[in-house]
Parts: C-alpha cells; sequence; structure tokens
C-alpha cells in the first residue's frame, strides 16, 4: 500500500536584514496552505557581509546583531511545524566559521560565541545543519539532491547539472534550468532568492539583473521520485498550487 507523498519546500537566499519584505510574507503565506513535511533552506540564511574578505568601512560597521535578529526569525518561522527541517550553510553563512579560524583574540572569540549560537539554534528548531562543503554539504531529498551552490556565472547551472545531476540549488539567485545529456533523464534547477536587488555590494555588478525572487516546492513519492515545482515573482505576486492532484 503506497503512502500519501511527502510535501516539501526549499528556499534559499534571504541574506538575513537583506530579506525582501513582499517575497517572505508570501512565502510564509504559501506555507500556511500548502503545509510542507520537509522543510528545506538551501544556505545564505544570514547575510554576514560585514565579516567578508574585502568589506567596505561602511559594511564592516554594520549591525551583526539585525543580521542575525532577522535571519533567526526566519529560521523560526520556516521551520515551525516541519516534521523534517534541514539547513544547508550557504557561503554567506559560513563566513562565520571562517572567520573564527582566520582572526585572531577577541575577534575570534567573538566569531565562537557566533556559532554557538546557530548550533543552539539548531537544536531548538530541530534542524539538522549540512556545512558549505561541495561533498558534505549535499542533501538527498529522495532521488533530487538539494545544495546551496559551489559555481558562478551564466554556466553555473549547467556546471551543477553536471556534477551534481538531478538538483535544486540558491547561491547564483536565478531561477533557471540545465538538462544532463545521459540517457537517464537529469536537470539542474537553480530556485530563486529571497533578497532584495539592492544590497550595496553587488550595486554595480551586472550579475543581479538576472536576480529573480522565489522558492521551489514539490511532493516526494515512496520510491524516491519527486515532482518539483517552481514559484517566481510575476508583477510583484507570487503564483503557485497548493492543491495537487494526479490522474
Amino acid at each position: 500500500m503506497k503512502t500519501k507523498p511527502r510535501r516539501f519546500v526549499i528556499c534559499s537566499d534571504n541574506h538575513g536584514d537583506m530579506a525582501d519584505a513582499t517575497a517572505t510574507e508570501a512565502l510564509f503565506k504559501f506555507i500556511e496552505d500548502y503545509k510542507p513535511d520537509t522543510r528545506i533552506h538551501a544556505g545564505d540564511n544570514w547575510d554576514f557581509r560585514n565579516l567578508r574578505k574585502g568589506a567596505s568601512d561602511e559594511e564592516k560597521a554594520a549591525s551583526l546583531e539585525d543580521d542575525w535578529d532577522c535571519g533567526s526569525k526566519f529560521l523560526e518561522k520556516f521551520f515551525k511545524g516541519g516534521s523534517t527541517n534541514v539547513f544547508l550553510r550557504g557561503n554567506h553563512d559560513e563566513r562565520i566559521y571562517d572567520f573564527r579560524e582566520s582572526a585572531t583574540g577577541l575577534l575570534r572569540d567573538y566569531a565562537a560565541d557566533g556559532i554557538k549560537r546557530i548550533e543552539a539554534l539548531m537544536r531548538k528548531l530541530d534542524a539538522k545543519m549540512l556545512p558549505y562543503d561541495a561533498e558534505l554539504g549535499v542533501y538527498e531529498l529522495g532521488k533530487l539532491t538539494v545544495l546551496h551552490g559551489y559555481h558562478a556565472g551564466v554556466g553555473a547551472t549547467r556546471q551543477h547539472a553536471n556534477i551534481f545531476g538531478n538538483c535544486a540549488f540558491g547561491h547564483i539567485h536565478t531561477i533557471e534550468s540545465a538538462p544532463v545529456a545521459s540517457r537517464e533523464p537529469a536537470e539542474a534547477r537553480s530556485i530563486g532568492c529571497l533578497c532584495r536587488r539592492d544590497m550595496g555590494y553587488i550595486n554595480r555588478k551586472t550579475a543581479k539583473l538576472r536576480w529573480a525572487q522565489g522558492w521551489a516546492y514539490g511532493v516526494l513519492f515512496d520510491d524516491g521520485t519527486y515532482q518539483l515545482f517552481q514559484t517566481r515573482n510575476i508583477g510583484g505576486r507570487y503564483y503557485a498550487a497548493t492543491e495537487i492532484k494526479s490522474y
């Protein structure tokens, strides 16, 4: 006897206090209606711009607390009600872990304290956390591999398809897909972002013109196969099917 397909949702790249209010509000309303069993955050929940290499004086002066609070509240709301919760650290989230290794004295202690707060939050939310690592930082949702993303640029989706096959990822903030030329059909999906397009350090980068806000969701079947859907920003609105039927 087959069980009812498990519903899941995957989001990525809200970037802490850089989150887009309209996009995040739409996501939470969708979750309230769709009620996914499995909830996966694919990384860059925090921005941590003041910890990045080459940060400007203005970025270094930014409040880490505001960033921390916004990201933490996002995860609390996102994971509430989920039976399986997974957080994949992105390259921005990983900055505080890198900072612990590269900083000295009080700064290193500050980073260590931040990491303790992250780990305590994961325990509180009953969420499995994976590092930003191309081998250890991927989550197998049946036959769909979920990851943050390890390539950038216009060819990134193709590169992920060639390496990971059927996968869904964030990182590049676009919504696009790329198939794998093989006997077994496979494709990579870039699922979009939930952040604003006016973050200071990206203002002069033309890559942001390709950014698209949205998230992915679907159903997972007993044998590991799945149906994946994409929601995107269309004129400031987000359209999704919360009731899925089979025929």
